[in-house]
């Protein structure tokens, strides 16, 4: 696997650094550390210094480093693109994601056009122990499930499935429509189809993967599940966020990113 890391010299961005050390370690990855120089000031390498002692302390042998100068959303993108990378790991402030979206962020700006898996780390963690997916029933979700999976095996992860109906008007309840987990196993829907098709990619691995189900609003209950039972990575399909008038009314995996402190990785 060939991983980009995106520095900064932030302390989110440490955070950053230090989680996908964790995954280079685990996958046995080749890793480069990228830095963009915008302005005059060239803070390089005090950042790679930073960086290479983060991949080192992990374990992580085969690194390298990047400058480039520019614009750095759009060489993040370039190179990126033209290297072919496996995985980008950009770090994110969280709440202020949306403020950042209308004023201008290098991170919200590459995570909406990127085509590559990207994860995106706000708050520290110290081990990949515990993988969430989220399901939707679309081939972004399996596509997410089948990228994600080798990180989970690799790091020896235990994985929770969680797929969630959204909550029905009190008018439609009783018709068979709130099902417990063992009704909605026994569908032949296409979420329940995605569902199994998840946990049998997972099983097939052999991680030791739970199934949950959930009712309510899909981003609130994700971060609830994430965030209560400690988990260490959300996994998340998307279909991309290019859109400004769909990030400011909210798909799923745009609220998951914009909110959680669990590293979220989407996958397109």
């Amino acid at each position: 696997m060939k991983i980009l890391v995106c520095a900064d010299g932030s302390k989110i961005n440490r955070n950053a650094l230090e989680f996908a050390a964790l995954i280079a370690r685990a996958v046995n990855a080749d890793v480069t550390v990228l830095h963009v120089v915008e302005g005059e000031v060239d803070e390089s390498g005090g950042i790679f210094n930073e960086a290479m002692k983060v991949f080192e302390k992990t374990g992580v042998e085969r690194i390298k480093t990047r400058k480039l100068k520019g614009r750095a959303d759009v060489q993040i993108l370039k190179h990126a693109r033209r290297n072919r990378y496996d995985l980008v790991v950009v770090a994110s402030h969280g709440v202020q994601y949306l403020r950042a979206f209308l004023f201008g962020d290098v991170a919200v700006r590459v995570i909406e056009h990127i085509k590559t898996p990207i994860l995106v780390v706000r708050a520290k963690r110290a081990k990949i122990r515990k993988i969430i997916f989220c399901t939707g029933g679309s081939s972004f979700a399996e596509n997410a499930v089948r990228f994600a999976s080798d990180i989970a095996k690799a790091a020896g992860a235990k994985a929770t499935i969680l797929h969630v109906i959204p909550e029905l008007p009190a008018m439609y309840r009783g018709f068979g429509m709130g099902e417990s987990l063992s009704e909605f196993l026994e569908c032949n829907t296409p979420e329940c189809i995605a569902l199994k098709r998840a946990a049998k990619i997972l099983e097939e691995k052999g991680i030791e993967t739970e199934v949950k189900l959930s009712h309510g609003l899909p981003s609130e209950e994700i971060l609830v599940e994430a965030e209560g039972n400690n988990y260490d990575l959300i996994v998340l399909g998307s279909h991309g966020m290019s859109s400004p008038s769909r990030f400011l009314l909210g798909d799923v995996a745009s609220r998951v990113v914009k909110y959680s402190k669990t590293p979220c990785l989407l996958v397109k």
